[in-house]
């Protein structure tokens, strides 16, 4: 009976240790989640003749689990990704979405792979106020988190650093200090890299939100350390059937961008967009119409803007400018960008987007692109999880060089454009 007693006081701790541990596990967040998509683009951008078939089409599995806060403070977040190809074009690898892989007979084919989408520590406090502070370490994705975004259709890119929120009643604070990258379709991570290959040690980035009464205000600051510098300010009013809103985003060249080669650099010192934009709330849908300008100055050929923080990470992209197919992102550009959402019934929405950007020149002459899209979205009630979409419509631009954007020229030395077409199918169920 004595060796009993003993035995008992032996495993109570670990079966109360275990007990915790399975209803931590059980009020956890768990998400698994499955995407198919196929995206056809057929492109002459960068060909100075014909057009690229940009074909994927793949199927990704993931898994993500998101803990409880232990002792209402602390906890993790880490998730599994795995992607693999049905079907893809000769220039597959230009979208991110697949690993390409070379054979002994030179040929290139798209290969699937697995990784870990993100892992980090958290921890989250609050005061008597009611402001909530959490802190972030670890690989995380970031989604417009002040300078930076994520990148990718089908998987995300994540960020290696430390990062924190602050929230209040009408104030958000996000920082970040991050040191490593994890594009779309890379296993592991990577070092932040300039254009030519140089490291950049960190990224920092800043962003405040103000709101009240109808009134926001954004600022954000953010820097890939000697390379490039960007700003963003932004004001929005709204009322119940309408919002108005302006931004501007300011791009500084730094001593590291200054110095890469002409062919690498888009902009010589500074580059911004400027955008103006008009929302209706109707009772059918949302109307939307906006105007942007981009300045991007480059003395030896047309320049584009960019606010990539290193070559290898991906900048905060929520403007005008930035289009279902393509940007509009070039010197002294204009975009006029109209929209329209609509409800047809709880389960399908409808829509519609244009852009057409004009006002522009190379070599003395006039330049214009533009693309008009049409989408359809399907959220069965009866399938919780499940949303379907389809998106395309047809596209015009200039042909041009991919990494220098300089415009072709035919034995005339007259620019040439394309007329391309985009189609996107995506299948997303979550559960």
């Amino acid at each position: 009976m004595k060796k009993i007693a003993i035995t008992l006081c032996i495993l109570s701790p670990i079966n109360y240790a275990s007990a915790n541990f399975i209803d931590f596990v059980k009020e956890s967040d768990h998400t698994l989640g499955l995407i198919n998509f196929y995206d056809n683009v057929q492109s002459g951008r960068y060909d100075r003749a014909g057009n690229s078939d940009i074909l994927n089409w793949v199927q990704s599995a993931s898994y993500d689990f998101d803990s409880v806060y232990v002792d209402d403070h602390y906890g993790f977040n880490f998730g599994l990704l795995a992607v693999e190809p049905i079907d893809y074009g000769e220039t597959f690898f230009a979208k991110s979405i697949l690993q390409s892989e070379v054979g002994d007979d030179g040929q290139r084919s798209a290969q699937g792979f697995d990784k870990v989408s993100e892992a980090f520590l958290k921890q989250t406090f609050s005061t008597d106020n009611g402001t909530n502070v959490y802190f972030y370490e670890g690989l995380r994705v970031l989604e417009d988190f002040g300078a930076v975004s994520r990148d990718g259709s089908v998987t995300s890119s994540a960020y290696y650093g430390i990062t924190t929120e602050v929230e209040s009643e009408n104030w958000n604070f996000k920082a970040g200090y991050l040191t490593d990258y994890s594009a779309p379709n890379v296993s592991g991570r990577e070092s932040l890299l300039t254009k030519d290959n140089e490291d950049v040690d960190f990224i920092y980035t800043l962003a405040a939100d103000y709101n009240t009464d109808g009134h926001s205000f954004h600022y954000y600051i953010g820097e890939g350390q000697d390379y490039l510098r960007s700003q963003s300010f932004s004001y929005s009013n709204i009322q119940e059937s309408r919002k108005f809103s302006a931004k501007l985003i300011y791009v500084d060249a730094l001593s590291n961008y200054r110095s890469l080669s002409d062919q690498n650099r888009f902009f010589d010192d500074d580059a911004y967009i400027a955008e103006i934009k008009a929302d209706f709330f109707l009772s059918s849908g949302i109307f939307s119409l906006g105007y942007a300008y981009v300045s991007a100055e480059r003395e030896s050929s047309l320049g584009r803007f960019e606010n990539n923080l290193s070559n290898n990470s991906y900048g905060e992209d929520s403007n005008i400018a930035n289009g279902l197919s393509k940007d509009f992102y070039n010197d002294q550009e204009s975009v006029i960008a109209m929209s329209y959402l609509h409800r047809y019934s709880p389960e399908v929405r409808l829509g519609f987007i244009s852009r057409y950007g004009f006002n522009f020149e190379y070599a003395g002459q006039d330049l214009y692109e533009y693309e008009v899209g049409g989408a359809i979205f399907y959220t069965p009630t009866a399938v919780p999880g499940l949303e379907l979409s389809l998106k395309g419509g047809p596209n015009s631009s200039f042909r041009r060089g991919r990494s220098d954007n300089t415009p072709y020229l035919d034995s005339n030395g007259q620019t040439d454009n394309f007329d391309g077409t985009t189609i996107m199918a995506k299948a997303i169920y979550v559960f």
